[in-house]
């Protein structure tokens, strides 16, 4: 991302330093009553009309002085432009400014305070951050409407809806990009405005439109003025298009009317671009154009016989374009056009009628233009028609206050009553090539004297504000906008300083209360992985060391308390089978005890777990109802003949049976697997063959009486004994233990590894969501520190346009200016 104090390489044709050395380097050179004018400044002074050479060294004193600050002031305006397209660019790419409307007083902290107030001693701040400050910070009593009216000038935003809703209202609804687009518009305009204002002074002609409502003798003023018949002039309104009236030298000493149909394409050398009409023509042509639409602008060259002392259009001095235009509330669409092109007048000259005095649509007009234009030229006719003059002069003044105070404060020279039908006028009889100068006759008495008096009163007052002081009426309206638009610049860019400033103060302290909350985060994550780590473990070993202990001992103590029922030997095989089913049951139960327990302590150390997350959103939940669904290892053991008898000499001794046991023994060992003839075969060799058959019918009937004896007394102790040790042997041989354990634990481990493993992927999340919050707080941060130091760089080249502005152009006092005598 590139910095906001990145211009463009469009914006970086005059930087506002360099402009500013320019003009320090202009306001050093001598100005040489000697020396004449450049070439582009028109300055001829015909030796015949201006004989005394004090004026026309006052004329170039007043030229010069002219030419130099026009240079200047098309320098400042050079970078006024650049600074609004570095506020543009800013705007439409990096921050979208906000406006300064009525909630400002929210928005008013130290902050702001801190940054115009950066001198110890408010009397020590410059003249443009005291300007700004009191533009910014306007007292707490206003009405919320004055508060909105007075923070910006030039670069405020009229927007109302059709309603009766209040400006304020409809910005409150709007959101920051809104906003921002609107004030883009805006800034587009008025960079606009600032390049048709440069254009305007390098043009050293000067256009007087002269404006008013309609029939309020417009045209007989413009006529009076030029001592001629030039406009037409009804009791109805008749003027209804744009007359320029300039001088023939102008148009090659020929007296013309050109009717232009596209005003941007006019070129006076190139026939094709306007078309010629007959004097006698130009009222029906007028008139007609109501309709037809047929021609934008008319430009009329015409003569002035009086000499270059007498003359507005041939002054000798500055080529002067009169333009007469439609009355104001005549046609809507003529008046919207007439707000527009005041803007491309040096000066206005406004009638107003004495009988009717201001209009709304008059006030509206004067207020717009003195927005720019610092002076008005007010000329109010038909004054002789009043009966009461001086009441109507009160009125008219008081109104010409509110709309233009400049113009008030210097009312002597810039507002005239007068009758601009007392003045002789030439008439055209005939063609104007062959002309015969005629002139209204009137009795003369002492109101006509009087009038013309007044009237002359007035040539000399706009000679002398148009000619004399030019500084004043071509240049002072551009230096008045610039000043108001700077101010502006100065409020706009200190508003929305103080706002980036507070949101880098803002997001700086989220930037840190982000970093510590991720600085905890990380540290309670290691803590609680490493402690579900080690409670995982720890329950684990501890359901494996139940488990293992549980089912060793079931298995030692298999048999031990079986209570099966015995029905005697006819059921001995079920009976083996009943004591086997108990057992295994036994086992059984320990495993299904050794399940629980692992469920309990799994329960403990998810709930350990879970408690560890409860702070970083929705815990997993587990359910540990199915377990153990699944049935552990099958054990499957089949009852044997074998499991009928017992081997245990020993036991059969201590327990009493003697030799009649053996004896029962080994018969039944004969009887089902033969195994006792070896013993029997040994026996015989011991005694002898032949003792033996002596002994062979006793020893048959003890051993019948011994198997009886066992089957009687010892039948199911021997299979209880035979069964369980048979299980035992089974399940140490098939790991019987180890497995069940290991299946039980891995459960339990399953069931916890899950709630862990939902712990860290929480963690996780949470660090990365404190991550991405860094990463906004730091652009956040970067951004409103960035701008911070754009718009403190740009109050800065404000500060120094605002401060050359008052230096080399002065305060432009009205009596500045030496007045240039006139020659007799």
């Amino acid at each position: 991302m590139s910095s906001l104090t990145s211009p463009s390489k469009n914006q970086q044709k005059l930087s506002t330093s360099e402009n500013v050395s320019s003009i320090r380097d202009i306001t050093h050179i001598r100005v040489d009553n000697s020396s004449t004018p450049s070439s582009s400044q028109k300055f001829s002074l015909p030796p015949t009309e201006y004989k005394n050479s004090n004026v026309h060294n006052a004329m170039l004193k007043c030229n010069q002085d002219y030419v130099q600050k026009s240079k200047i002031l098309m320098s400042l305006l050079v970078d006024t432009s650049s600074i609004l397209k570095l506020v543009r660019e800013t705007n439409k790419q990096r921050w979208d400014l906000h406006y300064p409307f009525v909630g400002i007083k929210s928005t008013q902290t130290p902050g702001l305070k801190s940054s115009l107030y950066n001198d110890r001693n408010h009397r020590l701040m410059s003249k443009y951050k005291q300007k700004v400050n009191d533009r910014l910070h306007t007292p707490t009593d206003m009405s919320s409407s004055q508060e909105f009216n007075s923070k910006l000038n030039v670069l405020k935003l009229d927007l109302k809806r059709g309603d009766t809703s209040s400006a304020e209202t409809v910005f409150e609804d709007l959101d920051k990009s809104a906003i921002a687009t609107l004030l883009d518009g805006r800034l587009v305009q008025t960079e606009k405005r600032c390049e048709s204002l440069h254009a305007r002074i390098s043009d050293t002609s000067s256009k007087v439109l002269v404006a008013g409502d309609v029939n309020a003798g417009k045209s007989t003023f413009v006529n009076a003025l030029l001592r001629k018949e030039v406009m037409p002039v009804d009791q109805q309104p008749c003027t209804t298009l744009f007359c320029e009236v300039l001088d023939v030298q102008e148009n090659g000493g020929i007296e013309e009317i050109h009717a232009i149909k596209d005003i941007t394409s006019y070129k006076r050398t190139d026939v094709s671009t306007y078309i010629v009409i007959e004097w006698k023509d130009l009222y029906d042509t007028i008139v007609n154009n109501e309709e037809s639409g047929e021609y934008t602008q008319l430009k009329i060259y015409t003569k002035d016989r009086r000499n270059a002392q007498e003359s507005l259009l041939h002054n000798g001095v500055v080529d002067i374009a009169l333009i007469d235009c439609p009355g104001l509330n005549r046609d809507t669409l003529k008046t919207t056009a007439l707000f527009a092109r005041q803007e491309e007048i040096d000066v206005i000259i406004f009638v107003v009628s004495a009988e009717n005095h201001f209009t709304l649509s008059a006030k509206e007009f004067l207020s717009n233009a003195s927005k720019e234009k610092a002076y008005l030229f007010i000329v109010v006719n038909r004054f002789d028609n009043i009966r009461h003059k001086e009441k109507c002069r009160r009125a008219i003044l008081e109104q010409i206050k509110e709309v233009s105070p400049r113009t008030h404060e210097y009312a002597k020279d810039l507002v005239h009553f007068v009758t601009s039908t007392s003045i002789k006028i030439e008439k055209d009889d005939d063609n104007v090539g062959n002309m015969s100068h005629k002139f209204n006759t009137a009795d003369q008495n002492d109101n006509d004297t009087k009038s013309i008096e007044e009237f002359s009163k007035l040539e000399e007052s706009l000679r002398t504000f148009v000619l004399k002081k030019r500084s004043k009426s071509k240049l002072a309206p551009a230096q008045h906008y610039l000043d108001n638009l700077v101010t502006d610049i100065g409020v706009l860019i200190e508003f929305n300083r103080n706002i980036a400033q507070q949101e880098n103060d803002k997001a700086n302290m989220k930037l840190k209360e982000a970093e510590r909350a991720y600085n905890k985060l990380v540290s309670d994550q290691k803590s609680s992985v490493a402690t579900a780590e080690k409670a995982e473990t720890r329950v684990c070993e501890e359901i494996q060391t139940f488990t293992r202990n549980s089912l060793e001992k079931a298995i030692e103590n298999v048999g031990k308390n079986v209570s099966c029922e015995f029905n005697g030997l006819l059921y001995i095989w079920g009976y083996a089978n009943d004591l086997r089913d108990s057992m295994l049951d036994d086992i059984q139960k320990e495993v299904v005890a050794s399940e629980e327990n692992a469920k309990n302590k799994t329960a403990q150390c998810i709930k350990l777990i879970q408690d560890l997350g409860k702070d970083l959103g929705e815990v997993k939940q587990v359910n540990l109802d199915r377990m153990y669904t699944k049935p552990g290892m099958s054990i499957s053991i089949d009852i044997e003949i074998s499991d009928f008898i017992e081997f245990d000499l020993n036991e059969k001794f201590s327990e009493g049976l003697g030799f009649a046991g053996l004896a029962g023994g080994a018969v039944m060992c004969a009887a089902t697997r033969l195994d006792a003839l070896s013993c029997l075969w040994k026996l015989t060799g011991f005694v002898g063959f032949n003792n033996m058959r002596r002994l062979a019918l006793p020893l048959v009937g003890l051993a019948g009486f011994g198997i009886v004896t066992y089957i009687l007394f010892d039948a199911k102790h021997v299979i209880s004994r035979k069964v369980a040790r048979k299980i035992r042997g089974h399940l140490k041989r098939s790991d019987y233990v180890n497995i069940e354990t290991n299946r039980i634990v891995r459960q339990g481990r399953k069931k916890i590894r899950k709630v862990s493993d939902n712990l860290r992927d929480q963690f996780r999340k949470a660090v990365e969501e404190e991550e991405t919050k860094q990463v906004a707080q730091r652009i956040s941060y970067k951004k409103s520190e960035e701008a911070v130091k754009f718009f403190e760089k740009i109050f800065s080249q404000t500060e120094q346009v605002a401060e050359c502005l008052e230096d080399f152009l002065g305060n432009n006092e009205w009596e500045d200016y030496e007045e240039i005598p006139v020659s007799n």
